[in-house]
């Protein structure tokens, strides 16, 4: 889950800031926007994402403080705009709610800061309240083509809605729509999947249950949850389409790593996490423990062979061999697989033939691998998960109907994808994954030339073995 808008930032958290977050990671959140309310205030907001590589933010001035939106101020926005992890300018937009300044000063100050938006190329993060019809006009008057962002806190009717969606925005829900008073189910239905994301607005809008209390990250969920309950749809397809529609908007990037102690500390469990009052249960959207199955893919074999008596060195490679074997993982953390597989390979492309090969052997060769390692999952709470893998592995060679020869290792790195399927009986897995083998030592054996010569030489070898495989997590 992202939650889109939560203004971890304020003072409200400022007691246990540090607790929030942890509950927030474990509650299944993989990223949080801090949007910005005064662009004089943003030390803290800077602090947080540099200490926390999921949290990202947001730059601008609300409408609250659009009287104080001069020159100088919007200069600073659009130099803020090229900070590092800087991923919208906002909030911005117009409130006739409160009367902190008036119409003109927040119609300037909008018009502004999305030209900021523009000429830096972020998309915009918009409050609206009471003043749809400005809102939208300002919006339309500065479309150009190359303006997009997110109507948040959406609590408007299917005309704003529609008019919203033409001009290519997006709508974000918070804890109001679990209220009793809400009355716009017509716009949690018809909104189309991939145009909708879920936010908190933390510390404010408290989804029920738990109304009356300060509002957090963690509590995401019961959004997700109401939606899906409205839309008669699972709470997983609602966090993978809305993830997915965040990450399109202000293009989230997947932490390609993260400190194994953080990893450990900062980690989801299967275990409750605890706070003063409250407990927010963690339930994994996927969850996986142990799983086996089964690998096929098209190996590739490519030697250097460096000729001992000529000093020459030419390469070889042999494409396309079949090789398929089983696999057994363990998902002893959320973001950390331990896998164990056994592959094999028949090599006959160096089997004798008077036309392809007319000073081939007899027999093909055999190869067999028995691996280790371990996967580094990016996004375990995804339906579509990708993930690193590094290992080792022992092989075993059979020439020619040989008999086997000594084992020998391999360094294996690869990276891949997997998607899962829930049952009611367990989860299935497929997946894809590039996978290298690289033997070592250099082995020293006899070769054939083309023209039938036969000479020793070192070879260095490795195995390309882009694989498909489908793995079963039952239900235990």
């Amino acid at each position: 889950m992202i939650d889109t808008h939560a203004h971890i930032d304020t003072e409200q958290f400022d007691a246990d800031r540090e607790e929030v977050l942890n509950r927030a990671w474990q509650s299944g959140v993989e990223a949080i926007v801090i949007p910005a309310i005064t662009i004089t205030r943003t030390d803290i907001a800077e602090r947080l994402v540099d200490e926390h590589p999921w949290l990202y933010r947001a730059v601008g001035i609300h409408p609250h403080h659009a009287r104080e939106a001069t020159t100088a101020l919007l200069d600073r926005v659009e130099r803020s705009a090229e900070a590092e992890r800087v991923v919208a300018i906002g909030e911005i937009g117009l409130d006739y709610y409160y009367d902190f300044a008036t119409p003109a000063e927040q119609h300037q100050a909008f018009r502004e800061q999305i030209r900021i938006a523009k000429r830096v190329g972020l998309p915009i993060i918009v409050h609206n309240r009471d003043a749809d019809d400005d809102v939208l006009r300002i919006i339309e008057e500065e479309q150009d083509g190359t303006l997009n962002g997110v109507l948040h806190c959406f609590s408007s009717g299917l005309d704003m809605l529609r008019r919203a969606l033409e001009l290519g925005f997006f709508i974000s829900f918070t804890g109001n729509i679990t209220f009793r008073s809400w009355q716009r189910n017509d716009v949690l239905t018809e909104v189309p999947v991939g145009r909708f994301m879920l936010e908190t607005d933390s510390p404010y809008m408290t989804p029920h249950p738990h109304r009356g209390r300060r509002n957090e990250p963690a509590l995401v969920r019961h959004v997700a949850e109401h939606l899906a309950s409205v839309r008669s749809t699972t709470f997983d397809d609602i966090v993978m389409t809305t993830t997915a529609a965040a990450k399109q908007l202000f293009r989230l990037m997947a932490i390609v790593a993260v400190v194994l102690v953080s990893v450990l500390t900062l980690s989801p469990s299967a275990q409750a996490a605890e706070s003063d009052e409250d407990t927010v249960e963690y339930v994994h959207p996927y969850p996986r423990r142990i799983g086996f199955g089964g690998i096929v893919g098209p190996n590739t074999i490519v030697e250097t062979q460096t000729l001992i008596a000529k000093g020459q060195t030419q390469p070889l490679s042999y494409e396309g061999i079949p090789a398929f074997g089983a696999a057994a993982v363990w998902e002893f953390a959320d973001r950390w697989m331990l896998e164990i597989a056994y592959v094999f390979s028949e090599n006959r492309k160096v089997v004798y033939d008077p036309v392809a090969n007319p000073f081939g052997q007899q027999n093909p060769d055999r190869y067999h691998f028995l691996e280790a390692g371990v996967r580094y999952l990016f996004n375990p709470y995804s339906r579509v998960v990708f993930y690193g893998f590094f290992g080792g592995a022992a092989s075993w060679v059979s020439r020619d109907g040989g008999p086997l020869g000594a084992p020998r290792g391999c360094v294996t790195p690869g990276i891949g994808l997997f998607i899962n399927i829930p049952t009611s009986f367990g989860m299935f897995v497929p997946g894809g994954e590039w996978r290298l083998n690289f033997l070592l030592p250099e082995e020293e054996r006899f070769i054939v030339m083309g023209n039938g010569e036969r000479y020793k030489a070192n070879i260095s070898t490795f195995f390309s073995i882009p694989r498909f495989t489908l793995l079963y997590f039952p239900k235990w």
